[in-house]
């Protein structure tokens, strides 16, 4: 019964679900399973939202992205927002809709919730004048990112886009909807295959460590000492063993460089 799966999952869950992955001419099995991947997606981006939103500062009037003074961890999330925004749209303009919206769900969920965000969360706790708050490219990254998912799942994006509008300065949007914003494009976001260079390694190495704790069934709350060979990177790679500490509990993290082998 549609009715009572709208009420129960959300209408932009089973838009979700019948449309992510999908492909022309063939037919799909809708499962709990999808429905309810489209409602912990949903429930994704409004944890993300209500985060990015309690980092804006009231009285902040100043949304301007410092491009000269991004670290690389901003650099790699635009890259990466400017690579799949192109993907995107080459995939829309082919009506490949189904492969388009598993994109922006990849994007989404893994690099900009998982990682991105759990980044960012570490620098707002240790700001310092040098390096600049990450709440600009967390507000740029999750507006175009919903205006890109905006013809997938219209209610949440339109819900949680006037959401984010009223904290932010008047003129930070001209326009009143989503609806009518303009379509994301990625000529003005320079790819850094620099950045994206060096972080890779860097969720490598904190994903590698999650697993083998989950392996060897390490309890959560104990931390593990860690010994990274990390060759020509441990110059570019070591400015993250905080991060790699936090995100991975593991300390102390020792970087070895065995080029030399």
């Amino acid at each position: 019964n549609p009715i009572e799966t709208l009420e129960k999952y959300g209408t932009d869950a089973l838009r979700f679900a019948l449309s992510t992955g999908t492909s022309p001419g063939n037919d799909i099995k809708l499962t709990a399973s999808r429905l309810e991947a489209g409602r912990n997606f949903a429930n994704k981006l409004w944890n993300a939202t209500r985060f990015v939103v309690r980092g804006i500062e009231p009285d902040r009037t100043n949304m301007e992205i410092q491009w000269n003074l991004l670290p690389v961890e901003d650099r790699w999330i635009l890259s990466r927002l400017s690579r799949t925004i192109s993907s995107v749209t080459s995939l829309t303009e082919g009506f490949q809709f189904g492969e388009a919206q598993r994109q922006i769900y990849d994007f989404l969920w893994s690099e900009f919730c998982d990682w991105y965000i759990e980044l960012a969360k570490i620098r707002l706790h240790s700001i310092t004048r040098e390096a600049p708050s990450p709440v600009p490219v967390l507000v740029y990254v999750l507006e175009t990112s919903l205006r890109l998912l905006h013809p997938y799942m219209p209610f949440i994006t339109e819900e949680l886009w006037q959401n984010l509008k009223k904290h932010l300065p008047l003129d930070w949007q001209a326009t009143e909807s989503i609806m009518i914003a303009a379509y994301p494009d990625a000529t003005g976001i320079a790819p850094a295959p620099e950045s994206e260079r060096i972080m890779e390694p860097v969720i490598e190495i904190i994903r590698s460590i999650r697993n083998t704790r989950a392996q060897y069934k390490v309890e959560s709350t104990r931390w593990i000492e860690a010994q990274i060979y990390s060759g020509k990177l441990t110059p570019a790679i070591t400015p993250y063993s905080q991060a790699i500490q936090t995100l991975a509990r593991a300390r102390p993290v020792t970087f070895l460089d065995k080029r030399q082998e």
